[in-house]
């Protein structure tokens, strides 16, 4: 599943898949969000995560909705679960299917001492002379645990603290966020999406980097939230906006 923040696509539902530790240790979050390019809504992301001191695991939908949705088809599901560690996730294993139109493959992904392997991939993908060297790969992470950690709610003085590596059996990436700012009752962030390796030399000259702008407002629950994103995509100005 290419990021979220990259505007790959749009996004909707989920359930949580992970063990169940004890209730008085997890925290639980959940999110809705509509992507809008130029002011149009074209899909949907949603992901719901569980946290405990030493582990995580995290569902999420993207798809595509109205007009978008019947001129060209999206959806993919994806999970992950992994480990955490001084507020720092770490996957285990990412499963993710789907597809646009009726192209359909399913993926799984496994992390071992920090090294991703793909265990299954179907249909394979056939190797690229540009693809990203997997064994350069170590603590580098899948693109839902970055969308969630991204999203997430954080206590106040915790916000835009990203600074994640991520590959998908292909691509190396990276999404970082910058020093907050005071914004009204909240805090706004400027970030950046970047191409690092695996894309293509007509990839990398069309552009590299793709600049976003996080949105944080005071929840009932005393955290700070996402409730806005804005990007900068290949498309025109684009926003997720938390439903």
């Amino acid at each position: 599943m290419r990021p979220a923040l990259t505007l790959a696509a749009p996004l909707a539902v989920l359930l949580l898949a992970a063990a169940q530790p004890a209730p008085a240790q997890e925290k639980r979050q959940d999110a809705l969000f509509t992507l809008e390019i130029r002011g149009i809504a074209v899909g949907e992301l949603v992901f719901a995560g569980v946290e405990t001191d030493s582990a995580y695991a995290v569902s999420g939908t993207v798809r595509t909705t109205g007009l978008a949705g019947m001129l060209r088809k999206l959806h993919y599901d994806a999970k992950v679960q992994g480990t955490r560690s001084s507020g720092r996730l770490s996957p285990a294993r990412y499963e993710q299917s789907g597809g646009i139109g009726s192209k359909y493959s399913e993926e799984v992904v496994v992390w071992s001492g920090g090294l991703p392997r793909i265990e299954r991939q179907d249909p394979p993908k056939p190797a690229r002379d540009t693809d990203a060297d997997p064994g350069k790969q170590r603590g580098t992470i899948d693109t839902l645990t970055a969308i969630y950690a991204t999203l997430r709610d954080v206590p106040p003085g915790q916000e835009c603290q990203s600074d994640l590596t991520l590959y998908d059996g292909r691509y190396r990436m990276q999404v970082r966020t910058l020093t907050p700012r005071p914004a009204g009752d909240g805090v706004i962030c400027d970030g950046e999406y970047i191409r690092v390796a695996g894309f293509s030399p007509k990839e990398m000259a069309e552009r590299t980097n793709f600049p976003f702008q996080l949105q944080y407002s005071p929840a009932s629950n005393g955290t700070m939230r996402v409730v806005k994103v804005t990007m900068d995509s290949l498309y025109g100005s684009a926003r997720l906006v938390r439903r």
